[in-house]
């Protein structure tokens, strides 16, 4: 199992969308097959300098940097553009009862992340995500992703051992009291299909994490 280790992103390849595959096209950047690759649509977009119509990316010229991920973030959107807020996307937003308490500090935080670490993760690959990979946000700097959780990462990070009261205490979105047990838990149900997408502080080493 190869591992992607870098400042954002400590998982699996197979987290990500690029696959290693004799099948998939030779990178358009560098003209090569050999480095894990993806073949771009819709779903996926890339910041790059070049005029000609890019199709496939590599792992290896992501990490020589000639081109980026556009990603979905706390608080809003780095694009090719710059940073967008879920606000200025969405402009009904700021009329919502809970703006100013929960997606106004949010996006603050955002826009006070300094520049050098917004080109940093928009150089990590996003990771597989069922509606689109968030990256959380902690210690004014973007998480590590770390990887998906089953019940017994919960288990063996839990300060007690106590895996249901870890992930509430760790979870970034809500889903009831029974959530974990039906989800995640060793006697899930058989028709589960949430995953939990971790993270860790790059600076306080704090885990948080949300479920799809």
């Amino acid at each position: 199992m190869k591992v992607l280790n870098s400042d954002y992103f400590n998982a699996p390849i197979s987290e990500t969308p690029l696959v290693l595959n004799n099948e998939t096209a030779a990178c358009s950047f560098c003209k090569k097959n050999t480095s894990h690759r993806l073949e771009l649509d819709d779903s996926i977009q890339i910041i790059h300098k070049e005029t000609d119509v890019i199709k496939t990316v590599c792992l290896d010229c992501l990490k020589k940097k000639k081109y980026g991920f556009e990603h979905q973030v706390e608080g809003g959107y780095l694009t090719k553009n710059g940073i967008i807020t879920e606000s200025e996307k969405y402009k009904y937003l700021k009329n919502s009862d809970e703006y100013s308490t929960v997606l106004k500090p949010k996006e603050d935080q955002l826009l006070a992340i300094d520049k050098s670490k917004i080109a940093n993760l928009i150089h990590t690959p996003p990771f597989n995500a069922y509606q689109g990979a968030i990256w959380l946000i902690h210690c004014n700097d973007f998480m590590k992703f770390i990887g998906t959780w089953q019940h017994d990462h919960f288990v063996k990070q839990a300060p007690n051992g106590n895996a249901k009261e870890y992930f509430n205490e760790i979870v970034d979105n809500w889903n009831g009291d029974d959530f974990y047990d039906k989800q995640l838990g060793p006697n899930k149900s058989e028709y589960a299909e949430s995953v939990f997408y971790a993270f860790e502080c790059l600076h306080c080493k704090q885990k948080r994490g949300y479920v799809e």
